[in-house]
């Protein structure tokens, strides 16, 4: 038995190995940020720009821009009216908010995969991670803070897994193991440290400003610092979403309640309920 649990061990490691050779060669393409979402997220750090330049940045990218209008009158933002063109989309939503349905639509599109077991993954990282934003976005609309930013950080924060299933489908591909990959191998990977490694070097190849690349580089880290709220946010959503069944994590009863996150924000046991109700109602009203 302890000679199987060590060849199990091994293989894990040598894949781990792999996948860390994978990432950091010179080769290997990781996933590229759509570059209209990447300007679009510059263009807030300069005070100049205008809705006009804004809009222009969205309507390079004509495929975007038609999902951003979709979006903006779906029902995940009803109440809003309706809004025919970006630059309203613009005036109406805000500048920020835009630039999310922007992240929301281009990230969502690189979530697939021909490979049937890394399409599952993904999915199930793609509801972990909007679930997320969705929760984030709902605790700093209430209990003060930046939504947007907040949405964001949640729908980003695991972006590291995103990069490590594009290299596990590229060693599948290319068969550049020969041992097999499973639900669990690629779970026991996800799960361990090398996700937020990956998640760093693409936050640096995207050049995504702070507290983005602080959120993907330490969300499993005690949090502290000028950015503590944000990360226990981010924190609790791996929680809350675990809870919901909406993570590949399997920690034996997660309970957000009694999470070391939920009391760090002052959040009740009422108040987590009302969330968790919050993301399951804009789940079903989103085509996400």
């Amino acid at each position: 038995m302890q000679t199987a649990v060590a060849d199990i061990s091994e293989q894990h490691t040598s894949l781990r190995d792999l996948i860390t050779q994978e990432i950091t060669s010179e080769s290997f393409q990781l996933p590229v940020f759509n570059n209209v979402a990447l300007k679009l997220q510059e263009s807030l750090n300069d005070e100049n720009t205008s809705i006009d330049k804004i809009e222009a940045i969205i309507l390079e990218d004509p495929a975007l821009a038609s999902q951003i209008l979709k979006t903006a009158n779906s029902a995940f933002y009803r109440g809003l009216g309706d809004i025919k063109t970006v630059n309203h989309a613009v005036l109406r939503l805000g500048s920020q908010q835009v630039v999310n349905i922007a992240m929301l639509v281009s990230q969502k599109q690189s979530y697939s995969s021909k490979s049937p077991l890394i399409k599952k993954q993904m999915d199930k990282l793609w509801e972990h991670s909007f679930a997320s934003a969705i929760g984030c976005r709902w605790i700093f609309q209430k209990f003060g803070g930046d939504p947007c930013v907040a949405f964001l950080s949640g729908l980003l924060h695991d972006i590291g897994k995103l990069g490590v299933l594009k290299v596990i489908e590229h060693i599948q591909t290319e068969k550049l193991s020969s041992q097999e990959i499973t639900d669990k191998s690629i779970n026991d990977i996800l799960n361990g440290s090398i996700h937020t490694e990956c998640g760093h070097i693409l936050a640096q190849a995207w050049n995504l400003p702070e507290p983005f690349d602080v959120i993907i580089r330490d969300h499993h880290d005690i949090p502290e610092g000028e950015h503590e709220t944000l990360l226990q946010t981010v924190r609790l959503m791996n929680v809350v979403t675990e809870q919901m069944g909406m993570s590949a994590r399997e920690t034996e009863n997660p309970c957000s309640f009694s999470s070391p996150e939920a009391k760090a924000l002052g959040l009740s046991e009422i108040q987590l309920a009302e969330l968790e109700i919050h993301i399951e109602d804009s789940l079903e009203n989103t085509d996400f």
